[in-house]
């Protein structure tokens, strides 16, 4: 134990007399030797007596109480340096912060004028240190590239300073009901909480940071679980709160704005020809199938939670505004249908009249009012039959006329109300 005691002195000393070369060798014009070496001498009799005074504080390793029978008080910060990585499936994000804490221990209380630093890994594992952990994170990790990324400062008065890096895979439990257009708080659990900072230059590519906030999160919690008894204990816990706000760029490109096409284009079944069945029944259904398809591929990216989003509500209505291009025609082709049957009849009964068979093909032009022949010999069944199928036609023409302003209508109404409703910011957390 001395000899390796020893070597880390030395360490300590070489380090320090490194620090001052640079020193003697820039003033060797005007100190002489025998100066030059007194320095010397005091240099390392001073790092000597530092690093032996630390080692000799180090060798227990209790707690810190300062004479008081309450809890020891821990100050803790940090500093969040960067965050991403939001996973919508695992519900989890990544940050890398500087952590830092404080505390007072009289037994490191030392005569020196300036803080002793140390950034020496093996005296910091001899040291004690906070038994913190982060309560909702699932995986995390210190730096230690190039070496181990922490420092810490010991004041003449016994505070003790600690700063360290830390990369961390946090569990956040998204609320999406208000998927894509929502607000996410997500928490940042520990113990001993004071202030959080964060870059600004951070930029998220699915989310916009509001603001961070803390908030304590005390509480009465089981420990030392066994199979057949446990302990409960009231513990410190204190949060860092992450508030979020869902970009909507992405969404409104790869969902919004085709979903809407897809939708307007469903209504060119309004113009199409009555009679062309094939055509109308195939747009219809292509769009209802492409919109389907473009649904599933935004479900696949989430997670399958139990309730409804607001994206599934906007193409749910876009799935019912389709559906409804498909009722129209139904109605419009029965009216035709009708029509047909009337035609043929009267056709029928004119040609066992004897006289010239009656064609009701100008029916099918959205500006005729009525037939535009009129025949000397015309059995008044069958002009009535005609007629009556003329009715139907002019019916089914109403129902397209009719079907090319509601449904743009009542899709525009539903946006406005969509948007005024998801769009409206809520008020900030405030701790």
């Amino acid at each position: 134990m001395k000899r390796a005691q020893t070597a880390r002195l030395l360490r300590v000393v070489a380090n320090e007399v490194r620090s001052y070369l640079p020193n003697l060798v820039d003033t060797r014009n005007v100190l002489d030797m025998k100066s030059a070496f007194s320095i010397l001498l005091l240099i390392l009799l001073s790092c000597w007596t530092e690093a032996n005074e630390v080692f000799e504080m180090l060798k227990r390793k209790p707690m810190p109480t300062n004479g008081e029978s309450g809890p020891l008080r821990v100050y803790v910060g940090f500093y969040v340096e960067s965050l991403g990585n939001f996973r919508a499936t695992e519900m989890t994000y990544d940050m890398d912060l500087y952590l830092y804490m404080s505390w007072q221990d009289n037994d490191l209380r030392h005569n020196h004028t300036d803080h002793i630093l140390i950034n020496d890994k093996d005296i910091l594992d001899r040291m004690w240190l906070p038994d913190l952990y982060f309560a909702n994170a699932r995986t995390a990790y210190f730096h230690k590239v190039t070496v181990h990324n922490f420092n810490l400062f010991i004041s003449p008065a016994g505070t003790i300073s600690y700063g360290t890096r830390v990369t961390l895979n946090l569990a956040c439990n998204l609320d999406l009901q208000d998927y894509p257009l929502d607000y996410q708080t997500c928490f940042i659990k520990i113990i001993s909480y004071d202030p959080i900072r964060f870059n600004p230059a951070i930029d998220l590519p699915e989310f916009h940071i509001r603001s961070l906030d803390d908030d304590y999160c005390n509480g009465t919690f089981f420990y030392t679980l066994t199979h057949n008894s446990s302990r409960r204990g009231d513990f410190s816990c204190l949060q860092g709160l992450l508030n979020l706000k869902r970009a909507i760029g992405f969404h409104l490109v790869q969902s919004y704005i085709p979903t809407a096409l897809i939708v307007a284009i469903s209504w060119v079944s309004f113009w199409i020809d009555r009679r062309a069945v094939p055509a109308r029944v195939s747009l219809s259904f292509t769009t209802l199938l492409t919109l389907s398809t473009q649904g599933n591929g935004i479900r696949y990216a989430l997670p399958a939670v139990s309730y409804a989003k607001a994206i599934d509500y906007f193409y749910g209505v876009c799935m019912l505004f389709i559906f409804g291009v498909l009722l129209e025609f139904a109605l419009v082709n029965s009216y035709m249908r009708r029509a047909n049957k009337y035609n043929h009849m009267a056709e029928k009964m004119q040609s066992s009249f004897g006289g010239k068979p009656l064609i009701a093909a100008d029916v099918d032009s959205d500006y005729d009012e009525g037939p535009t022949k009129y025949y000397g010999h015309v059995n008044k069944n069958a002009a009535h039959l005609m007629y009556r199928a003329l009715g139907f036609s002019r019916k089914a023409l109403a129902v397209d006329k009719a079907a090319r302003f509601a449904f743009p209508f009542v899709f525009a109404l539903f946006n406005v109300i969509y948007w005024t409703y998801y769009l409206k910011e809520p008020p900030v957390m405030e701790s």
